[in-house]
């Protein structure tokens, strides 16, 4: 299937798409992503979630998904790329915790704490606590490995 990308942002709900259709999609969204994109990025991601529970290892579709909807800086969003580190042994380990700062530091911090009713709130203010401790990391450290990583994926 070649991807129409127009079309897919329109109906992706309703367009069933394989690993490779996922895959080309993602990397027509590296070259074309636009501003309202952050819905099919998420549903993006968490197809390839679903996919990576019942699998192992980590694809390069995952790792680009997750990038993508972390570049579109909505805080909200941590929840899916936190469910997306979280899909396996594999995936907790490849994909890297600074994707899971989408609105910064402090904006998505504040977030998670807001989230009082979420279920995964706890776990996930406890890796976050860790992963800054441990990385000392800055906002700019996180824009800089995030352009680090798209430039992986661009190459």
């Amino acid at each position: 299937m070649s991807i129409d990308l127009d079309q897919l942002r329109t109906s992706f709900t309703n367009t069933p798409l394989d690993e490779a259709d996922r895959e080309e999609a993602l990397h027509l969204l590296l070259r074309e992503r636009r501003d309202g994109d952050a819905d099919l990025l998420r549903h993006l991601l968490t197809q390839e979630t679903a996919a990576h529970q019942e699998g192992w290892g980590v694809s390069e579709a995952l790792g680009l998904a997750a990038l993508l909807l972390a570049e579109c800086g909505r805080e909200e969003d941590v929840w899916a790329l936190w469910e997306a580190k979280n899909a396996s042994f594999d995936t907790m380990a490849g994909l890297d915790g600074f994707l899971l700062f989408p609105a910064g530091i402090a904006g998505t911090t504040a977030h998670v704490i807001a989230g009082e009713d979420h279920p995964e709130r706890g776990d996930l203010m406890t890796y976050l606590s860790e992963y800054l401790e441990y990385e000392k990391l800055t906002d700019e450290d996180i824009r800089e490995h995030m352009a680090g990583l798209r430039s992986h994926y661009e190459d």
